[in-house]
This record gives C-alpha cells, sequence and structure tokens, in this order.
C-alpha cells in the first residue's frame, strides 16, 4: 500500500497540485478514534429498543432523538450545491459550482476555502451533516449525475475531494462522501448490478473514498444505490466491513442513500449503521424481529448505535439539538464564489485575439445570443438542487459591465431548448407569499387560519415529508401561494404545473389550470401528473395577481412536489433574429449550453449533443459575425462540431450563482482562465469507452472497459 501511496503522490506533483497527501504514510495506518466515555455510558444506558431506534432516520433529514437521555435529532442536509436545509423551499443558500467545475479550477487551495464556506452553510442550516462530496468517475460523458462529480481521473477527484472535505470539517460538522461505489449511471440506478473487477474498483473507482478515508478523516459515507458484484452495496460485507473499516480504518458513520436499504440483517451485520430516510422501512420493529430470532447479533447493533453516537459527539450534537435554518449573506463568501467560478472555466480555443474584449478598439456593439444568455444554468437537476441567495445571469452582468463603457448590448435567445416550461421566472414576480395549512382540506374551509406563512425563491419545490415538521410518515396538508406576476413580453405565454398532488393555478381569480383529474405520469420519481400545459393572452408591464392551490392527501411514502412553469410568447423565428443581431455587431457573445431537463439526478443524456437547434444556431451566427465567441454552459462535455468556425470558446460548466460576473471577468481579462479540463471532450459518443457497453443489459452494467476509464482508454487505443 505505501508503495502505490507513493505512486499517487507522485501523480500528484506531475499535475501541478498542492495538498498531495500525508507524505509515506500508508492508508493502514490512520488510527482508529479513541473510545469515547460519555458514548460509552450512553450506550450502556439505551434500551436495545433505543438503540435499534438510533439506526433509521425519523423523517427525511433527522434521526431519531431520545429525549429521556437528552439525545436529540441529528440533522443532515444535502448537497454539493449548497446547503439546503430540511426544505427545498427554505432558506435560501449560497450556490457553488457544480463538482466539475471545482474539479476544473486544478486548484486545492480554492477548494479548501469552498468546503470552509460550506462549512458555514452547514450551521446556518442547523445541521451537523452534509451530504457531498459525490466523488463517482464520469464513466461514460453522459451520466445524468456527471456534473455532481469531479473528474473521470481518481487521483484529481481524489486531491479535490480532500480538501473539500477538510474544509467543510474544519468547522466541527461532517461530511458525508458518496455515493460508495459505483453509482455511475441513472439508468436502473435502484437496483442495477456494477460488475467492476477488484483491481479496477482499487485502483480506480475506490481511489476517492479512500483518500478521503485516510488524507481528511472524513466522518461519514453513503452507500450507493446499486449493487456492487451481487450484494447492494448498503448490505456488502467485502466493501463496508472487509475494505472500508478492517483495510482503510473507518471509524466513522456509514449510511445509506435514501430509500437504498433494501435489508434488514444484511446491513447490519456489513455496518451500515443509518437507515435514511425515516420512519424505518427496513429496521425499527423488524429489527427487533431480527434480533429475536438470532438473525442480527445484539453487539452489531450496539456498533451502530456506537457509532451514530460518537458522530454526534463529534459535531457537537450529542446533547444539542439543531438550530434554526438561515441565510447567509457575506460579502467575502460572494467574493469567493465569483473568483473559483471564473477559476473553473476552461478556455479551450483563443483565434484572431478574440479574447480578452477591449473597449479601447473599435468595438461599439455586443450581441448576447443563446438560450442560456438570460438565464444561465447555474447547476444541474435532482437532489443537489437549492434555492440560491441570487443569480448572477449572463446576460445582465455582461449589460452592465459594458453600457459603463458605452458599448450596447442587444440580445436573442436564438432557440428553446427545454424539454418542458422552464420554471417561473421569479425575476417577474413579487409580493410573493406561501401559506401552509395543516390538512388538505382547509383551504374548502373559509376562514381556516394557515398554520405556517413564509416566501419562497423557487417554484420548483419538492416536500420531502411535512413541510410543518409535525410528524413521522405520510403527510396531509395544503399550500397556498400568492404572488404579483408582471410579464415584460405581451401576448400567447404558456403556463404549466407539474405536481404529485391536485394543483389550481388562478390568474386575477380566473382559473387557468386545473390538473385534478390527471393520474401519475411520470415526474417527481414515478409519483407525480404529468406536466399540464395552457395558453393565456397578457399585456407587458400589468401586474397580474397569481394564486395556486395545492392540496396533498397522504399517498405512497410522503412525498409530495410541484413544478410551476412559464414561457414567454414566441412570435418570431428565433433563429433568424439572432443570425440578424449578430450580423449588426462588432462581437457575438453565444451562450449555449443544457439545462436540468437534460442534466439531472434520475436520467442519463442520450447524446452529446446540444439540445435543440444550437449547433445549428452557433454555425449560422459564425457565418456572419465579426468574432464569435461560444460560452458552453454544461455540467458535461457536449459535442462542438463548429469548434473550428468560431473565434473562442469558453467552457463555464454549471458554475454557481456568481455566473455572470465571474463570466464578465474571464471574458474582459480581469480573470486570466486558469481552468483546465478535468474530463476528456470526446467528438463522438461512439468513441467512448464504455459505449459499448453503457447503460447495461440484464440488470447488470458490465465493466468491460476496466480501468481504461476517460483518457486512459484514449491513450491506449489511440482514438
Amino acid at each position: 500500500m505505501s508503495g502505490e501511496s507513493g505512486t499517487l503522490q507522485a501523480y500528484g506533483h506531475q499535475l501541478g497540485l498542492k495538498g498531495v497527501g500525508k507524505d509515506g504514510t500508508s492508508v493502514l495506518e490512520m488510527p482508529h478514534a479513541r473510545p469515547s466515555a460519555p458514548v460509552e455510558k450512553l450506550l450502556a444506558e439505551l434500551t436495545v429498543e433505543e438503540q435499534v431506534s438510533l439506526l433509521a432516520g425519523s423523517n427525511m433529514w433527522n434521526t431519531v432523538p431520545i429525549p429521556r437521555l437528552d439525545i436529540p435529532k441529528l440533522r443532515v442536509s444535502d448537497g454539493p450545491a449548497g446547503v439546503r436545509g430540511s426544505r427545498f423551499d427554505g432558506p435560501a443558500s449560497m450556490n457553488v459550482p457544480c463538482g466539475t467545475a471545482l474539479a476544473a479550477t486544478w486548484d486545492t487551495s480554492v477548494i479548501r476555502e469552498v468546503g470552509e464556506l460550506l462549512g458555514r452553510e452547514v450551521i446556518a442550516k442547523g445541521a451537523r451533516v452534509h451530504l457531498a462530496p459525490t466523488v463517482n468517475l464520469h464513466r461514460t460523458p453522459i451520466g445524468g449525475r456527471n456534473f455532481e462529480c469531479m473528474s473521470e481521473d481518481p487521483l484529481l477527484t481524489a486531491l479535490i475531494a480532500v480538501e473539500y472535505v477538510k474544509g467543510v470539517q474544519s468547522h466541527g460538522v461532517a461530511s458525508c462522501i458518496k455515493h460508495f461505489v459505483g453509482n455511475d449511471t441513472e439508468f436502473e440506478r435502484m437496483t442495477i448490478d456494477s460488475q467492476i473487477d477488484e483491481r479496477t474498483l482499487r485502483e480506480i473507482y475506490l481511489v476517492p473514498f479512500e483518500r478521503a478515508v485516510a488524507d481528511a478523516e472524513v466522518m461519514s459515507i453513503m452507500t450507493a444505490y446499486n449493487r456492487i458484484n451481487g450484494p447492494y452495496a448498503a448490505d456488502s460485507v467485502w466493501l463496508l466491513q472487509d475494505v472500508l473499516r478492517d483495510e482503510w480504518n473507518f471509524d466513522g458513520v456509514v449510511m445509506s442513500d435514501w430509500f437504498g436499504l433494501h435489508s434488514t440483517a444484511e446491513g447490519v451485520i456489513a455496518g451500515c449503521d443509518l437507515e435514511m430516510p425515516g420512519p424505518a422501512l427496513h429496521r425499527g420493529q423488524k429489527l427487533l424481529d431480527a434480533i429475536a430470532a438470532g438473525q442480527v447479533s445484539i453487539e452489531a447493533v450496539a456498533a451502530c448505535a456506537r457509532r451514530i453516537l460518537e458522530l454526534m459527539e463529534r459535531t457537537g450534537g450529542l446533547h444539542q439539538p439543531p438550530g434554526a435554518e438561515s441565510t447567509r449573506d457575506d460579502v467575502d463568501d460572494l467574493a469567493l464564489l465569483r473568483r473559483v467560478s471564473s477559476a473553473g472555466m476552461v478556455l479551450l480555443k483563443n483565434d484572431n485575439h478574440a479574447l480578452p474584449l477591449d473597449t479601447s478598439v473599435e468595438m461599439r456593439s455586443i450581441a448576447v445570443i443563446g438560450p442560456n444568455a438570460a438565464h444561465g444554468m447555474v447547476m444541474g437537476g435532482g437532489s443537489a438542487h437549492v434555492t440560491p441567495t441570487r443569480i448572477s445571469h449572463p446576460l445582465d452582468a455582461l449589460t452592465a459591465s459594458f453600457a459603463a463603457r458605452g458599448v450596447d448590448i442587444h440580445h436573442a435567445p436564438g432557440c428553446n431548448i427545454n424539454k418542458k416550461l422552464p420554471e417561473l421566472d421569479t425575476r417577474l414576480t413579487s409580493d410573493v407569499v406561501v401559506e401552509y395549512f395543516a390538512s388538505s382540506t382547509d383551504l374548502d374551509a373559509p376562514g381556516t387560519a394557515p398554520a405556517e406563512t413564509g416566501t419562497t425563491g423557487t417554484f420548483r419545490i419538492l416536500w420531502a415529508g411535512d413541510p410543518l415538521n409535525r410528524r413521522m410518515g405520510d403527510i396531509d396538508f395544503a399550500a397556498r401561494f400568492t404572488a404579483q406576476f408582471t410579464p415584460d413580453v405581451g401576448g400567447e405565454w404558456k403556463f404549466s404545473v407539474e405536481s404529485v398532488a391536485p394543483v389550481k393555478m388562478f390568474l386575477n381569480d380566473a382559473l387557468v389550470i386545473d390538473n385534478t383529474a390527471l393520474d401519475r405520469g411520470g415526474s417527481f420519481f414515478g409519483m407525480g401528473k404529468p406536466e399540464l400545459v395552457q395558453e393565456i393572452s397578457l399585456e407587458a408591464g400589468i401586474t397580474y395577481s397569481m394564486l395556486i392551490e395545492l392540496r396533498h392527501a397522504p399517498r405512497g411514502m410522503g412525498l409530495s412536489g410541484m413544478n410551476i412553469g412559464a414561457m414567454a410568447p414566441i412570435v418570431t423565428n428565433q433563429r433568424i433574429d439572432a443570425v440578424d443581431v449578430a450580423a449588426r455587431c462588432d462581437v457575438s457573445i453565444v451562450v449555449v449550453g443544457t439545462n436540468d431537463d437534460w442534466e439531472s439526478e434520475g436520467w442519463d443524456r442520450e447524446s452529446l449533443d446540444l439540445p435543440g437547434e444550437q449547433n445549428e444556431l452557433i454555425a449560422d451566427v459564425a457565418a456572419v459575425s465579426k468574432r464569435t465567441i461560444v460560452v458552453v454552459n454544461a455540467g458535461s462535455p457536449v459535442a462542438m462540431p463548429w469548434l473550428d468556425d468560431v473565434d473562442a470558446v469558453v467552457y463555464a460548466w454549471f458554475p454557481g450563482q456568481e455566473m455572470g460576473d465571474a463570466l464578465v471577468d474571464v471574458l474582459t481579462g480581469v480573470v486570466e482562465p486558469s481552468g483546465r479540463l478535468p474530463v476528456t471532450m470526446p467528438r463522438h459518443l461512439e468513441d467512448t469507452p464504455a459505449f459499448e457497453h453503457h447503460p447495461g443489459r440484464n440488470n447488470a452494467a458490465q465493466y468491460v472497459e476496466g480501468r481504461l476509464v476517460g483518457y486512459r482508454w484514449y491513450d491506449t487505443v489511440g482514438k
């Protein structure tokens, strides 16, 4: 192991990175944590039933408290795009760049700062455990959650992850590194068997986890949904006991991914300490019955309970309940987000001195074109989503920067790439109020007072449990949203509703959408109704009163959600409009990419192509523009058939909430684009290492390419 460690260190120095690891220290030499007297005392006082209760959550984000012994609940919170807290519509959070953007910095010192910022965010959300970072590798460039992950390279991923974890945990809270291991596709992700030979596992896919344990002393690990060579990851004795605990000496908590535990006895025996979320599906009384039947020992249960109590002690939560959730607004942290966002942007091409943009020469007009120009994509979709404290969009930032220099900005979207209507733009709303009611029938009883009143910065909301935090299990509530909506364009607007529970939407007291009669249609993990779209004629500049009512009666696993979409009328040919604008301006900046319709937890992409007509748009603009600069706003690689026809290309990834200002810094030369590629950019999907074997067949994903992941494949086969 020491020889292998030395090889990794040498390789790290070749990359030019700092903080490679502990020189000469074997991963086997990390000491176990010393037994804690307070924990041992509590453990001795706990009944078997109380120990078992600690081994599963109470709800989506908390463990079970034991008031008799003054043991509070432990709160965890999703990452890695920020720290969301216990509500999707709760207090806003600082939104950091995605995993690929962080890895593209190739700068471990700035990643340490990002981790420290996230540690502060964890505390602000009253949590003790941050469910991040995601360190699965980019086995294929079309993986749906690639943007959360960092790289195709295990060492680069490891070095970035180590500093990320060190930064978070420097504040006395825990990182929960994920997903252990082989969760590299969204295809049949809950059941697929990732069949990976042991050498490939140890030299490629396990490396980031191993380094996080050895070099960052990460306090918790989340198991993957998938199987690993047969057993589910949460049940694998080889993975959790033999490798993680016995070889690596990991002494922290192992928790399941949400609904990722499939057993009662096997998971406990393997060392999966915590079933999430709660209430227990496979533990609780089932585990007590298994103990009584001799299938699980008291000692195995006690070991799991001990590790959970130790995690609470290490994070200061053993006798301190979770705090209130709040939003931080720190100018230094906002400046850091802007700095790291620009540091991850990669300059792929710069011909004809296209960049930096220089207003001292003849440049009087700039065309800002593309579907991601006015509304940049700062993060991907799924459980990583947070509500940012603010968003700097490219068009706004470019306008603010160049208008002061006497340069005219002209905008054209060029095309539409949405599978569904985009989220209602909160910039067009005001006076947003959210009222929660204790029962789904309360809205039908005039005069019933809401149980809770607040506001929201998002119209894409997932309620993972009771929004009023009253009980465990399934939920019964109603919600009423009111807002003032002022369209910036007149004509036939499209509005949409996609939800789990029935929703009615009104504009100026007129019923616009009612999806009550619709059945489930695949949204919200298969529990929701399909998108229902309605057109309505609106006048620009006129303010309309918006009312949305949701009634959620108990169903399924206690999950609810609602997406409200809105799209302005398209009355002209967008591509022709964009070409006209480009032909009239001195420079064209074309912001293209994907969005959370395409890159999200839950599904993989089907190709490398930019969605919609973006390739044609770039080609048309390049044919008439004096200077064409393409900004790719995507979390994963995309094909670039127009690469030879444009002057410059900047890969911006999903760069977090400071996207626009950071992009201006790069385009104007305030910041030198120092980012490097963390992943290979293939021309064709057919050329990629796992193409012949992805996504899997007969419930198995065979990693036939073995250790030849990413650039290793191209170097070996000569592609």
